[in-house]
């Protein structure tokens, strides 16, 4: 037992090993398993399944590499936030899988009970980091996906630094991002400034931004962070397929949205307001915009292409007949 466990430690450290050396070996492992996700869409008797299970796979699976090329696996944050961020990381890259299986196990009512469970617990957890932790935009997933170039970037340069037996000025803590000016960069007593440090190769700092959160970026988050629910609960009343749900979600995310000075916010921050404007095309793809506006639409267009362009057909065939699918799985999961 024991030379078994050492076995798997001494393949875990190699694993780990290379992983942190090829970043870029392993987003193109990552995106091998994703993309086999779509492959299997359609082509098995429970394919929807099957795609959720290796497509949620993929995403955990890159979490997991993204925590090795950090170096922040083996000792993860005490942090109460931080551990709320990696269970809500989760939630997210699972809960379309566990709606799934939910269908096949309980029907649409298991299904339905499912999902309002989950977003009830995503609610509660974005409240939390809003209004504990002062998260004034909580980003979705709130853990985003590492960049892998700037991280191999950040390590040569580190390595340059300790080979030419030099200190660099600043320095970029690995978990929250912020940059610090380090003992030995910092400029002679009369010339200090407070002014944030610039990290390398930047040519415009973010200026410092007070975490003393405007009552109108409270209303505006905790209006986003409740519209799934709002949702949900007026579908309950007037029927999946009224449009007094869609009009109020679209309400809600819109007056979020325009409630926010962006001025008061980090680049960070601002990214993810624009992640959420584009995120409102998702509405054309859920109940009833889907079935009055976009399906025809769609159909018109695959119908058009599969005529007109050689080979196009084998493609746009699959597809007219697996996006009602899609809508159906993942109009609700506001992610």
């Amino acid at each position: 037992m024991a030379s078994s466990s050492d076995k798997l430690r001494e393949w875990f450290e190699r694993y780990k090993k290379w992983i942190t050396s090829n970043p870029q070996g392993a987003s193109e492992m990552e995106a091998v398993v994703k993309w086999g996700s779509y492959i299997l869409a359609g082509r098995l008797k429970n394919s929807t399944l099957l795609c959720e299970i290796v497509y949620a796979g993929s995403r955990l699976f890159e979490l997991f590499n993204d925590f090795l090329i950090k170096g922040t696996l083996p000792h993860l944050s005490p942090h109460t936030a931080d551990r709320l961020k990696i269970l809500l990381t989760v939630v997210e890259y699972v809960e379309v899988l566990v709606e799934v299986a939910a269908v096949q196990l309980w029907g649409e009512m298991g299904r339905w009970a499912v999902v309002t469970v989950i977003q009830i617990c995503k609610c509660i957890g974005r409240f939390f980091l809003l209004l504990q932790h002062k998260i004034q935009v909580v980003p979705s997933p709130p853990i985003k996906p590492l960049d892998r170039r700037a991280a191999v970037k950040s390590s040569r340069e580190q390595q340059m630094y300790a080979n030419n037996g030099t200190v660099p000025e600043v320095m970029r803590l690995p978990r929250s991002g912020r940059v610090m000016r380090t003992l030995a960069g910092a400029p002679p007593a009369h010339q200090r400034t407070f002014l944030p440090p610039c990290p390398p190769n930047n040519n415009i700092c973010e200026p410092f931004i007070t975490k003393v959160m405007p009552r109108n970026h409270l209303i505006a988050e905790a209006m986003h962070i409740l519209r799934p629910i709002c949702h949900l609960s007026s579908m309950y009343v007037f029927g999946q397929r009224a449009w007094i749900p869609w009009v109020l979600s679209l309400g809600m995310d819109i007056t979020s949205l325009r409630l926010y000075d962006e001025a008061a916010l980090t680049m960070a921050e601002r990214t993810e307001l624009a992640h959420r404007r584009i995120n409102l095309l998702y509405y054309l793809m859920r109940t009833p915009a889907f079935q009055a506006v976009t399906h025809k639409r769609i159909r018109y267009i695959l119908g058009t292409l599969g005529r007109r362009v050689p080979l196009a057909r084998t493609v746009c065939q699959p597809l007219m007949e697996y996006i009602p699918q899609w809508q159906k799985i993942y109009a609700y999961t506001w992610s």
